[in-house]
């Protein structure tokens, strides 16, 4: 999907699991800081973004 949508970036957490690895109750993180930047901005990130998951988000 990715690829099919020009312009567009990725947003990985590496060795987290589902979709729970956003907002998670363990505070901040890189993941949740570019999916708050771009819902409340509009704005992407100037690449593709990869982030670990915190113990909360395995």
């Amino acid at each position: 999907m990715h690829r099919a949508l020009r312009g567009s970036r990725m947003l990985t957490v590496a060795g987290g699991e589902g979709h729970g690895v956003l907002y998670a109750p363990d505070g901040d993180s890189c993941a949740d800081k570019a999916a708050t930047t771009y819902l409340t901005t509009g704005r992407l990130p100037a690449e593709d973004v990869t982030c670990q998951a915190t113990a909360a988000r395995k």
